[in-house]
């Protein structure tokens, strides 16, 4: 036994002796000439082991190969395609010896990688076709290992580089400082990589983990995990994948963004927008992609202040991508997204209207990404602000077809009343094209009229129905051209700045006291009228206003693109107190108002003459009483009190008195 031990002893020393001064003796040079020839008939380049090769056989079977380059195509910017410090692998001896491979280490050192693209679109990447004669890679039936003999130890990459050059473009991109770790046991247990490396001066690192590697190389659902960590960004997925055919993923994302508009500039993409706008993202939920059709349920978005859910689905088959989507936000302010409002009238445009307000924008309207793609959306907002105006909740159904927008807005609460609306607008057309039927009830003038418009002068509560259509390649053009109709009305509310009443009642004091207008208003019960638009001139000649003891009605014109109104009401005074439900032929005596001038500068004018030209007797049996003591004029019936000082005498008891002309008596009251 004692002798056994020896032998086997002495066994074990030979063998080690032996594997030690193997390398010395076994002319390693023809296998380096040997693998570089492959490679030239395999891939019509040059392989080139500059720095030579080594070889141990003990405690593992190693090569390394120092200063290796790989040849790139004909016509890159570089010479080599791929560039490494050293190579080193290392199999464990006595596996390989039972016909296994198990690889105890298998280590990169400063890998450089170049992929290119030459100006015809040709990657470097693609190889040249072998040389004829080439034995053909056949799987041998033994002895080779088969992938589930293949044992991983030690796998690294350290300080590698990848650069991306496209000549076509002169663009180019480098990944630095890349260093990864590989952990595969064999194909049956977890493989685990954890990594870095280096782009645009932001490091980033990775972590991938697949519970089954050989189900991933038979095409096979397998877990994965993937973790992608940095500054710019944060990405986090964990699910399943399977590689076979057109291939699947689905399972639980995790996006976080700090700030969108840094991540647009960091991949070199950036954007211009408007400070604390563009901020954090962040999006998670649950996607799946099979094929060409992915989906995302179950998501939340938030961006910035902007918060929503939803179900996401893109089907990327067809000639263009189609979108399908349900989406609720909370309420959304999209004024910080908006560009300012546009600085006064260029130089050398055309002059703008009277009173200096500002023109509508001449800026090409850009449809063109409604032609990008097909939708059908259903969209439910908690509250929309754009510029001044606020709206409630809305619910609309978009649908997207060909560059043909089509809402239905089944939904809107608006200034504490409700709408709905039909909107398509056309981007499929050389000139975009508008359609639109709004209606409207139960909404606050005051405050959605001065929001839209800066328009203060009017409350009330609203309804309206309207259609529009219109067509044009700017704001300007689409206001010029605009044509429709509708109807609108107000009830119990008021006209601000204006007392029409009082001027029938004290035509002196309404008309010549400025400042008496800063407080007066109008009251009324119903205020309405039907309207027409041609061109974008809005014309209306059934206006009516119904207040006790006073009637208006109106007529006129709004210039929609010259932003100004041309309009002519009628005021009445009335013997009724009669409002809403009361009659406009009631009695009374009438004086025209004439409103004209820009929105934003009205002026309110009386027709005086009016006055003059109405009927005599009519005008003094209305003004009976309307208009009491008018110095220099007795009306018929009218007391024969003293006058004050500086008034006209009455004639003696029992004289006659003189002719009165009324008409005169009127023009000295209003000077004219």
């Amino acid at each position: 036994m004692k002798k056994l031990l020896i032998a086997v002893a002495a066994l074990v020393v030979v063998i080690i002796v032996a594997a030690i001064a193997a390398p010395f003796f076994i002319p390693v040079s023809v296998y380096k000439d040997q693998i570089e020839a492959r490679a030239k008939d395999a891939t019509g380049r040059t392989l080139a082991i500059k720095g030579g090769m080594s070889l141990s056989l003990f405690p593992a079977v190693a090569i390394e190969a120092k200063d290796v380059t790989f040849a790139n195509a004909q016509g890159a910017s570089t010479p080599d395609m791929a560039r490494l410090k050293s190579l080193k692998v290392a199999v464990k001896l006595f596996p390989l010896l039972r016909g296994g491979l198990e690889i105890d280490s298998f280590v990169l050192e400063e890998p450089q990688i170049v992929l290119e693209i030459d100006r015809q679109g040709r990657g470097n990447w693609v190889m040249g076709t072998p040389q004829a004669g080439a034995p053909a890679q056949t799987q041998a039936s033994g002895g080779s290992a088969s992938p589930g003999d293949i044992r991983l130890g030690e796998v690294k990459l350290k300080d590698g580089r990848i650069t991306y050059i496209d000549q076509r473009s002169n663009t180019k991109e480098e990944v630095t400082a890349i260093n990864a770790t590989l952990d595969l046991p064999n194909l049956d247990k977890p493989m685990k990589l954890d990594g870095g490396a280096t782009w645009h001066g932001k490091p980033l690192t990775v972590k991938l983990d697949v519970d089954k590697p050989r189900a991933v190389m038979a095409g096979q659902p397998a877990n994965v995990t993937l973790l992608l960590g940095g500054d710019p960004v944060k990405l986090g997925f964990k699910g399943q994948v399977a590689t076979a055919g057109a291939g699947r993923v689905q399972g639980d994302v995790d996006l976080a963004i700090p700030s969108v508009k840094d991540l647009a500039a960091w991949v070199g993409s950036p954007i211009d927008a408007r400070p604390n706008t563009m901020g954090a993202l962040s999006i998670s939920g649950k996607v799946e992609r099979q094929g060409a059709k992915h989906t995302f349920t179950g998501a939340k978005v938030s961006l910035d202040q902007i918060k929503g859910s939803g179900d996401l689905s893109v089907d990327t088959s067809g000639p263009k991508p189609y979108l399908q989507a349900k989406l609720a936000l909370e309420k959304l302010d999209i004024n910080p997204y908006l560009p300012p409002e546009a600085p006064a009238q260029r130089s050398g445009a055309s002059a703008p209207a009277q009173g200096g307000q500002q023109g509508w924008s001449e800026d090409p309207i850009d449809l063109s990404p409604l032609r990008a793609a097909n939708a059908d959306l259903d969209l439910t907002v908690g509250g929309l602000v754009i510029r001044k105006i606020e709206i409630g909740k809305g619910v609309v159904k978009a649908q997207l077809k060909d560059g043909r927008l089509a809402l239905d807005l089944t939904e809107l609460a608006l200034y504490q009343g409700a709408g709905k609306a039909t909107v398509i607008l056309d981007g499929s057309k050389p000139v975009p094209e508008l359609d639109a039927r709004i209606t409207l009830a139960g909404v606050q003038a005051e405050p959605i009229l001065t929001a839209a418009a800066d328009f203060k002068r009017l409350t009330g509560t609203f309804g309206m129905e309207t259609h529009v259509a219109s067509r044009g390649k700017s704001q300007k053009e689409m206001v010029s051209s605009m044509n429709g109709d509708g109807k609108a009305a107000f009830t119990d509310g008021a006209i601000k700045g204006i007392n029409l009443a009082a001027m029938v009642r004290n035509v002196a004091n309404a008309f010549l006291d400025p400042k008496s207008q800063e407080s007066q208003k109008t009251d009324f019960a119903e205020l309405g009228g039907t309207y027409t638009i041609q061109q974008g001139i809005v014309r209306n000649n059934d206006f009516a206003l119904k207040s006790p003891l006073l009637r208006v009605e109106g007529k006129g014109t709004v210039n929609l693109p010259q932003k100004t109104l041309d309009y002519r009401v009628e005021p009445k005074a009335v013997m009724s107190t009669e409002g809403q439900g009361g009659q406009m032929q009631a009695s009374g005596i009438m004086v025209p108002v004439d409103v004209k001038g820009p929105w934003d500068n009205l002026s309110y004018r009386p027709d005086l003459a009016a006055l003059i030209r109405v009927d005599p007797s009519r005008a003094l049996d209305a003004l009976k009483g309307a208009i009491p003591a008018i110095p220099g004029v007795t009306l018929p019936g009218a007391s024969s009190n003293p006058p004050a000082a500086g008034q006209q005498q009455q004639p003696a008891q029992g004289q006659q008195a003189p002719a009165q002309n009324p008409l005169g008596g009127l023009r000295n009251l209003l000077n004219r």
